[in-house]
């Protein structure tokens, strides 16, 4: 019977139950974030932790309105926060010199946290919890899965710098041998005579995403002066 009163009173808008949801956004949203940060994203810990609380005190503040004055629609104050986090998702996708389309995962996952925090806020907490387990095996589990067990066709680029007096030989000769094609190849001025800087578009059907990190690989090239990605 105790229990059933706490879950009750932590439905209800008082002190505790706003304390709980706004501490619970920013366990469940620094959670997410942290994930998000230690792979380097655009949005990390204190973004997804901001947006979680952020998220829940709108519904907190929708309910109280309506609790409080019998004024307001808070369905229509957690549309505006979905509407606005597409702005903030936005931020997070970048299309790369290469063409490449990167953040999209980090925006998802900002919209999803934003998500979340509305279902903490609005007191829904086993929805909230549901939504947190899930993200937390999307971004651990599934991804380990993603980098490692499928495959897709891909493309990248590189900025390389090799003597000219040695050419690009031995560079072409590795990124055969590691499974990728040559697509095409653009030369830059180096400011050295000695130097020969190009950008090299390669693409393979048959790598795994996480092969590309084996691209760096050819730093180790004897001529390789440079090597960006």
């Amino acid at each position: 019977m105790i229990q059933l009163d706490l879950i009750g009173n932590l439905r209800d808008l008082n002190l505790l139950s706003v304390i709980v949801r706004m501490v619970l956004a920013m366990i469940f949203g620094g959670t997410i974030g942290f994930e998000r940060g230690l792979r380097q994203r655009a949005a990390g810990l204190r973004t997804h932790m901001l947006l979680c609380v952020g998220a829940a005190s709108t519904m907190l503040v929708s309910q109280y309105m309506y609790a409080s004055y019998g004024v307001g629609d808070p369905a229509r104050l957690s549309a505006q926060v979905l509407s606005g986090i597409g702005f903030l998702g936005a931020g997070t996708i970048i299309i790369t010199r290469r063409n490449q389309i990167k953040g999209l995962t980090t925006a998802a996952t900002l919209w999803a946290t934003a998500c979340m925090g509305l279902a903490v806020g609005s007191g829904f907490y086993e929805c909230a919890l549901v939504m947190y387990v899930l993200l937390i095996f999307i971004l651990l589990l599934v991804s380990i899965l993603d980098n490692k067990y499928l495959k897709i066709e891909t493309s990248t680029a590189i900025y390389l710098e090799v003597r000219r007096e040695d050419g690009l030989g031995d560079a072409i000769r590795f990124v055969h041998e590691i499974g990728w094609t040559v697509r095409e190849i653009k030369e830059f001025p180096s400011g050295r005579p000695d130097v020969l800087a190009v950008r090299m578009d390669l693409e393979s059907d048959q790598a795994l995403r996480g092969d590309i990190s084996t691209i760096q690989l050819l730093r180790e090239q004897e001529s390789v002066i440079r090597l960006e990605m």
